[in-house]
């Protein structure tokens, strides 16, 4: 069995990665996933990469507590890798990591949004991912931040905001799953498809890889 404790659009809270220690301690999970949008910009800094390396260490500190192998990628609204250089975190935009009889395919750019360093028009991420295709099969799970087009992807001004080319990746590779954040008012699931976007709230899901079981994680602030 393995299961995973799967969130993402965090935006620096750190009342929320300690609720995810917390959670992953209780539930017993083999590893933590997060779908991007990771760092917030505290106070104090003339430059938002500086505000973001800083939060970047913080939140380290506070994951770290869990002992998990904790599997990322970034998000639009995030400006620098989250690089506590430790294995313990294990960045997986553009690689394929085994784990057991499934597998993780990360990829964190995001279509154009807020003008994050993390985000690419839709003809470059469609050339991004016909490289990457040929790491995923029937046991990969797909993290991305950005959706699939038309899966979970209302966003603001009801408008969809995902990605065909990741929905043909999901679809034609024949993915096991698909785990992603950036909608915030989407969360939930659809088939193999897990919106994982907590918003900046205590909210998250517990997903099983093998059966695809999933578990609502929620704390008062998410209720």
């Amino acid at each position: 069995m393995m299961r995973l404790l799967a969130g993402s659009d965090i935006h620096g809270s750190h009342a929320v990665y300690r609720w995810l220690v917390q959670r992953a301690y209780e539930s017993k999970v083999n590893g933590l996933v997060l779908a991007g949008d990771l760092l917030g910009c505290p106070e104090g800094y003339d430059i938002v990469e500086d505000a973001q390396r800083q939060d970047a260490a913080a939140i380290v500190r506070i994951l770290q507590s869990t002992r998990l192998p904790v599997y990322y990628i970034m998000g639009n609204d995030d400006l620098v890798e989250l690089d506590p250089g430790s294995d313990q975190f294990i960045a997986i935009h553009g690689r394929r990591v085994e784990l057991g009889t499934t597998n993780l395919v990360g990829y964190q750019y995001s279509l154009p949004f807020m003008g994050g360093v993390y985000e690419k028009p839709e003809s470059e991420i469609r050339d991004d991912l016909h490289h990457l295709e040929k790491l995923v099969d029937t046991a990969t799970v797909v993290v991305t931040h950005n959706p699939a087009y038309g899966v979970l992807d209302i966003g603001v001004l009801n408008i969809h905001a995902g990605s065909p080319s990741i929905l043909d990746l999901v679809r034609d590779r024949g993915a096991r799953a698909h785990v992603h954040g950036h909608v915030h008012q989407c969360f939930g699931r659809v088939d193999r498809h897990f919106n994982v976007a907590s918003g900046g709230k205590c909210q998250a899901m517990i997903i099983d890889l093998e059966t695809l079981d999933a578990t609502v994680e929620k704390g008062p602030d998410a209720a």
